[in-house]
């Protein structure tokens, strides 16, 4: 896959995420997928990028003491579970029916998001 092609989707999805607030691997991982990247090197690369973003954003959020630790712990713990149980899954089910489960998960929430924006 051409580097050119991935940095221009890198490139469309943050001005998309800027635009809307809405990016990271929920764009990411299917345009990869798309453009013929495997599965879980989809998944792999927008996991590595969420963790810098996040990693950059949280620090804008302590410096300005918007962290509310506690609740970050009650969501961040649980969260992190889930993370682990969800690699296993990934790495445990056959590459074409984690494309299906992809796309279920993908298209599950848009008669909501288009009804009610």
């Amino acid at each position: 896959m051409p580097r050119t092609l991935i940095a221009s989707v890198g490139f469309g999805v943050a001005v998309v995420a800027g635009l809307f607030g809405l990016g990271g691997p929920m764009l990411n991982v299917p345009l990869l997928v798309v453009c013929g990247l495997p599965v879980l090197s989809a998944l792999a690369a927008a996991q590595a990028q969420s963790v810098v973003i996040a990693a950059i954003g949280t620090v804008g959020y302590v410096l300005h003491g918007y962290v509310d630790r506690g609740l970050s712990a009650l969501v961040g713990v649980p969260e992190l579970v889930g993370v682990i149980v969800g690699w296993r899954i990934a790495h445990a089910v056959p590459a074409r029916r984690l494309k299906y489960a992809l796309v279920g998960t993908l298209l599950a929430p848009a008669p909501y998001l288009a009804l009610h924006s």
